[in-house]
């Protein structure tokens, strides 16, 4: 028991430790780039949207005696699996994507004064999500045409697929809080509602970064540092609900009883494994140097 109890502790650490650090690799890419051009808007939207959702969830089935108690009841007394790191985790991420997200405002709008000033410059569309096919070259670090300077703009705004999901994604909850406030479900079937939008999200975000890394044959603005991380964060947060629920517990249903925490780490996992696929196979380039930091 003392030792699972260390290792849950552990791992709880670890993971935050890993998957905290993964987005300030982001960010300091970002800003030693002083651009966001290679990183999809609409991942960089859908992102502070999903760990507000975590968030919710983790905090509301940790300190909500109501939806405490309902999960007693329909767990056999079992609380829920969600540890200390996890709320530390959700709201330090949700935090960190907001300032990503700030980030393509800042870069983005600057980048389009500069222009202004440059007739030399060539603006993309700024709506855009994906940028066309002419981009790889220069995305893969191909200098011999540098008579003519361009200056890729990043997109400020999500593409208007992203701009509906992220509409239904934010309505869906309030319309679902009715149902809670009549009485025809329970409080804690709107944190599992939440929770599983975070699963969704985890699903769709990395989505638009796949094919912007496909259009561009290139994986230059997306840090790859953060796959590393998010691997590791992945193995750990997973170890950690497995040992909670199954050695600390002693019930294994736990494990799935916490869609979030386990959508996330298998989500993030698989993800994890196509960039890595696209960074060191499929578009491997000679001149990394500014994924180095």
């Amino acid at each position: 028991m003392h030792l699972a109890a260390f290792l849950v502790n552990l791992t709880g650490v670890t993971y935050f430790i890993a998957w905290s650090y993964s987005f300030y690799i982001q960010l300091i890419l970002n800003f030693k780039r002083k651009t966001t051009h290679g990183l999809s808007p609409d991942f960089v939207w859908v992102n502070p949207l999903g760990f507000l959702a975590l968030t919710l969830w983790n905090w509301g089935a940790y300190f909500s005696p109501v939806a405490r108690k309902q999960y007693q009841d329909r767990h056999h007394g079992h609380l829920p699996q969600v540890s200390t790191s996890d709320l530390v985790f959700s709201l330090h991420a949700l935090i960190i994507s907001a300032i990503t997200l700030a980030q393509v405002f800042w870069y983005g709008y600057f980048r389009q004064l500069l222009s202004r000033q440059d007739p030399l410059a060539q603006i993309s569309d700024e709506t855009s999500p994906l940028i066309s096919d002419s981009i790889p070259n220069s995305a893969a670090g191909d200098d011999n045409d540098s008579s003519n300077p361009v200056i890729f703009h990043s997109p400020i705004r999500p593409s208007p697929v992203a701009q509906l999901f992220l509409g239904g994604i934010v309505i869906f909850p309030f319309a679902y809080a009715i149902f809670v406030w009549t009485g025809k479900a329970q409080f804690l079937d709107w944190l599992y509602l939440v929770g599983n939008i975070k699963v969704v999200i985890s699903a769709v975000k990395y989505i638009p970064q796949v094919v912007l890394n496909h259009r561009m044959r290139a994986v230059n603005g997306f840090a790859i540092g953060v796959i590393i991380c998010d691997i590791i964060g992945s193995v750990l947060s997973f170890s950690q609900l497995v040992i909670s629920s199954v050695f600390i517990d002693h019930d294994p249903s736990g494990i799935i009883a916490n869609p979030a925490k386990l959508g996330l780490a298998g989500l993030s996992f698989t993800f994890d494994l196509i960039f890595i696929a696209q960074k060191y196979w499929l578009y491997r380039t000679k001149k990394d140097d500014d994924e180095r930091i």
